[in-house]
Parts: C-alpha cells; structure tokens; sequence
C-alpha cells in the first residue's frame, strides 16, 4: 500500500489561509521553523493545547513554548525585564526562548504554562510561521512533532514519519538551519539563566549583552521545556563519548573521529571539518537515519564541549538514557 503525503504541503498563499483556518478552529499544524519542525496550535485554546499533549502524549508537567511574532506581541502576554528586552533587542528573531512571569488574566491556556506562573517565549527567525503568526495575531503554542521523547524532527518527512495523517496540515519549508531546539534562558533576574543549551551559547550572550549568564540546575520542578531527563531518544540503544566499536554497531562521528577502511557498517559524520554549528544542524536528521539500521547500537564519537557542542552533548547525554 501506498503512503499517502497529501497533508505535507509547500507554503504558498493559500496554504498559509489553510493553516490560519486550521488553527481557529482549535486544530494543529505542522510548521518550520529554524530550530526544528513544531505542532503548533492556538495558545489560547485549551481544546487545541490538550491535542497537542494527546497527540504527543507529552507530560502535562511539560510546559510549551509560545511562539510570537514581535517582541510587542511577547509583551502583551509576559513581563518585560530589564534582561529580556536586552535579549530580545540582540536575538530576536531567533532560535532563543524566554521564561517571563505572564501577566494577570493573559488568556493563554494554562496547560500551555504547565500552570506555572512563568510562560516561554519566542520570535522564531522563519519567514513561514511569522506570517501565521501575525494572521492569527495570538501567540502559537508549538513543542517539536514528534512523539515526546523521541528523535526532533529537522524535515517535513520526519513529521510524517511520527504522526502520518493524524495531522491534517504540515508545511513543508524544507530542511531546518539550525537543526536543534531553541536556547531557554530565565530573564525574570538580574542574570540570565540558561535552563536549555541550544544555537545560542552562554558566550554569545555575555559578548551581546555584557551580562554574567548563570546556569540553571537540575532539579524537580520543570520551568521549560527540554529539562525532562530522558530526551531526544532513538529506538536504539545509544553510547555516547566513545571511540569503541564493533560489528553490531554503527558510528556517528566527528572530525577525523571515524572507524577505520575495515568496518563493515553504517558510519556518518557530523563534521568533517570539525564545524560545532554544522554537527548540530546534522545530529537528529543523522540519529534518525542511524536508527533505521539494522545495528544495534549507534556510537558517538566525543563531541567537544564548548559553544554550540555543550548543546549537542546535553542533547546526547539524554537521548543515551535508558528506559528502566
């Protein structure tokens, strides 16, 4: 039997009202972004908020990301710091999310904000979703599409490959630049607190914003999404940091980290120059093809960490966690 993709759809004009048509009346879409594809519904639907966590059954513990079309539009649902205006005016638009303190009554669904007081938010750098964004003229709710706890998806292909039709409409805007989840930081301080490593490095902001950034800890209370432990995970088992291998393996690897001329299975690389932002962009677009092998394990090659790798390493550390 034949698949059927006629719910994958490149984003031209009349698309783009399906999707706006879609979501006012409480449905999901698909949606690119530069981070990685996102199942977007109404912020301020809790009909449409409770699909999303249904159709990813997602812990409602879990809070989502709004995604925003301007920095007014954020403001019109949080409260502007001091430290998140310096943000938005340096990284906005793109691949940073924002834990604010939500203003009274701000009519976003509260399984949006898991019911916390705080609600994420973020001005994606993608032309696509910006201008559903502004037709809609609320805020899009929007975690990865796919299954929680699964490999991100990076193409439209890889968002059928989890949900098939359930999802009446996925945008098709190609493969994703970044190709990992957005950076959170907590601007509710006077420090920036990075609670999700992602695109934009502790660096990057201290050189922006000349601002000592602090790093969140691991603890029992989940502000943002990308905190739940096991994360990011392929069906197979995963060894990370590692340079052994054998037969019923395959090897992602880094630089000039890679098996030698007599290894009898599926090696990819994720650099071979060794370029961090160019691993990144590749790791779960390289993990999902690795993870369709006949392998049992899938090893990787150490990553350096530093810059965009501590992202990737966080990423890996938890996809590599087991099921008890």
């Amino acid at each position: 039997m034949t698949e059927n993709f006629s719910n994958i759809k490149i984003p031209t004009n009349e698309v783009i009202n399906e999707a706006t048509e879609i979501l006012l009346k409480d449905g999901l879409v698909a949606f690119p972004t530069e981070t990685v594809y996102g199942l977007g519904a109404d912020a301020t639907s809790k009909t449409a908020i409770f699909s999303i966590y249904q159709l990813k059954n997602r812990p409602k513990i879990n809070p989502l990301i709004c995604h925003v079309a301007s920095k007014e539009m954020a403001y019109r649902y949080s409260i502007e710091t001091e430290i998140s205006n310096l943000l938005v005016n340096a990284f906005w638009p793109g691949p940073l999310t924002l834990i604010l303190n939500q203003k009274n009554n701000s009519g976003i669904s509260k399984l949006v904000t898991a019911e916390l007081d705080s609600i994420a938010m973020r001005y994606p750098k993608n032309k696509i979703f910006e201008k559903i964004i502004n037709r809609l003229d609320k805020p899009i709710a929007a975690p990865s599409a796919n299954i929680s706890g699964n490999i991100s998806p990076t193409t439209p292909m890889h968002v059928f490959e989890e949900f098939n039709n359930k999802i009446k409409l996925i945008i098709d805007g190609g493969e994703t630049e970044k190709g990992i989840e957005s950076t959170v930081v907590d601007a509710r301080g006077r420090n920036p607190i990075i609670l999700r490593h992602g695109p934009i490095t502790a660096e990057m902001i201290e050189n922006k914003i000349k601002c000592k950034v602090l790093l969140g800890t691991e603890n029992s209370s989940i502000e943002s999404p990308g905190q739940l432990l096991k994360h990011y995970s392929p069906k197979k088992n995963i060894i990370i940091n590692s340079m052994e291998y054998d037969e019923q393996s395959c090897f992602l690897g880094f630089k000039n980290i890679m098996p030698d001329s007599n290894f009898k299975g599926i090696a990819l690389n994720l650099s071979i120059n060794g370029d961090l932002n160019e691993a990144a962009t590749n790791l779960f677009k390289m993990l999902r093809i690795l993870d369709k092998s006949n392998s049992k394990n899938i090893i990787v090659a150490p990553i350096p960490n530093k810059g965009v790798g501590i992202a990737i390493n966080d990423k890996l550390m938890r996809a590599s966690l087991q099921n008890e």
